[in-house]
Parts: structure tokens; sequence; C-alpha cells
């Protein structure tokens, strides 16, 4: 392998760097990130694919996984890319840059993708990547399909409130690829700032005074033990989540790197929205019923003070048990 790493460094000193563009559909692929393993499974035709990055291949990373297992992994390696002789590299823009220099070098063409951030981002990787391996039409197929699911996902309307919670606390921003979805079918994202990273990392009081309805909960690999998913076991945390307020779980899988697959998490979110909109409205006919029969005025929902009263009271009494 290291032949091969001084084979390709002398190639890389000796030639000048080649135009990206193919002559013809490229016939030999290979992807060096799971971001583009999971574009090009989408879009590469049928035998094309050699390699794939070995995240590509795990099942609690790719949600193409089954689709990659008898494709040969690699690590993003110089000396795992050349002996397929690629005719095309599918890279990441973070992909690194040392490497991606010397595969152009030896006159390789290379494709990268980018951290999508909206609805529109997720759109231009795929195009880049249909149009590296010759397959626009399959693109344009692609993304007819994301956005008529995502068109099935939008709710209009005064939805309820949520947080997207992710691993260490963090909680998804508005300007983030899944702020935007939970916008996008009907939520109100309880977090208002924004940044760049598009998180931010709340306290446990913090959360739980910000009174999110929903509880979305994207955690990597939740099943198993670890640092950064013990906040959700505090017992203030679990108390609120039980209590008062709904839960869904949105596979980490799917909005990895965001490509079309979080069509599937706007779905999950647009379905815990119906539930909880008609169990709202379940529960506002059953008041005004009550208060018809009884010839009352119903009381008004209990203040936010007093909720949290309540609360704080719940949690001393499950901590003195």
């Amino acid at each position: 392998m290291k032949q091969l790493a001084a084979i390709a460094l002398l190639l890389a000193l000796a030639l000048p760097a080649r135009a990206e563009a193919p002559q013809h559909p490229p016939g030999r692929v290979v992807s060096i990130n799971l971001c583009a393993d999971i574009l090009a499974a989408d879009l590469a035709a049928p035998g094309t694919l050699k390699s794939v990055f070995r995240l590509g291949r795990d099942p609690g990373d790719s949600p193409v996984a089954h689709l990659l297992q008898d494709i040969p992994p690699n690590d993003g390696r110089l000396e795992d890319i050349l002996p397929f002789a690629p005719d095309l590299v599918l890279a990441h823009e973070w992909s690194s840059p040392f490497t991606l220099d010397l595969i152009r070098r030896i006159g390789v063409p290379v494709a990268t993708v980018k951290d999508a951030r909206s609805f529109a981002d997720i759109r231009a990787n795929i195009r880049t990547v249909a149009a590296a391996l010759g397959r626009k039409e399959r693109g344009e197929a692609v993304i007819a399909e994301f956005d008529a699911a995502m068109e099935a996902a939008r709710r209009e309307g005064d939805g309820p409130t949520a947080i997207l919670y992710q691993d260490l606390g963090s909680a998804v921003t508005p300007n983030s690829i899944l702020g935007r979805i939970l916008a996008h079918t009907g939520f109100r994202n309880v977090v208002t700032a924004e940044n760049a990273v598009g998180l931010v990392y709340p306290g446990i009081e913090d959360v739980i005074a910000l009174r999110p309805e929903l509880f979305a909960l994207g955690i990597y690999r939740p099943d198993a033990p670890s640092q950064a998913n013990a906040l959700l076991e505090h017992p203030a945390l679990r108390l609120y989540r039980e209590r008062y307020a709904s839960e869904v779980d949105l596979p980490a899988r799917d909005w990895t790197c965001s490509t079309r697959f979080v069509a599937g998490i706007a779905a999950r979110l647009a379905a815990a929205h119906d539930t909880m909109m008609a169990e709202r409205e379940h529960s506002a006919s059953e008041t005004s019923s009550l208060a018809k029969n009884k010839g009352v005025i119903p009381a008004k929902a209990e203040t936010l003070s007093t909720s949290r009263v309540r609360f704080a009271a719940d949690v001393q009494a499950r901590s003195d048990q």
C-alpha cells in the first residue's frame, strides 16, 4: 500500500491537474465519504460503484446500508482508492484536500458534495453527483420524489411547540436543516436563536422552562449507552418527557448528511403533528361539552407559572420516594 501511495505521489508531481468533467459516464466510481455514499447509492448506474466509505455499509449510520453490503469498503485513504482504478471519485468538501489534490493530479475526476443547510442544498447535491455520474435524468427523478414527499409532510397553522433534542444536550436552531423541517411540518421551535453551526446547548432548566409540547429526539445510536445521550436520563428531564410532552424518535441515519432521506424525518414529524392536533381538538371538544352540560364556563388552562409549580412539586415528590 505504501508503494501505491509513493507511485501516486510521483505521478502527481509529474502530471498537471486535469479538468474534472468526464467525456463519458464513469464506469468505476469510488466514494470516500458517507454523504457521497448515500447519494451514489441512489444515483449510480448498476455495477459502476466499486467501493464506498466504510460507514456507508453500517445500518446505524447509513439509510442505504442494505444496498451497499456487497461493495468493498474503504477508509478514504489514497492506498484504499488506487487499487480500484477509479474514473471518478466522490468526496465531501471536508475530505482531505491533500488526498483529493493527488487524485486530481493523476487524472481522476473528483466530484464533491457540501453540507446541506436547506432543501435547495439537498437538490443541489443531488444534481452535482448526478451530473458527475452522467445520470442527470435519474437525479431529477430523485429530486421529484423528494419534493413530493416533503410536500406531503407540509403542515400549516398554529401548531404545537417543539424542541429537536440531540446528543450532548444540543438542540437544533431554526436555520438548521432539521429546524427548517420542524417548521415545514407545522411545529413552532422553542429555540429561537440562530448561528452558523445550527445547534445550541440549553441547560436542562432552560429546556423545561421553554415548555415544548413535543420532544423530537435525534439521538445517535440511542440503544448504545454513552455519555452523549446520558443527559436524557436526568430525573427532571425524564419526568417532563414522560408526563408533559409527546415524543418522537428520529433515526440518526435519516438525518445524517442531510440527504433526501430527511423526508423520512419530515414524515415522522408530520404524523406526530397530526396526532397532537387531533388530541388537542378532542380535548377542546370534551371540555366544551362538559361545560355545556354542567352549565359552566370552562376554566382557563393553567398558566405557565402554575404548571411550573406543579412540575416542581412532581420532581420533589419523586426525589423523596
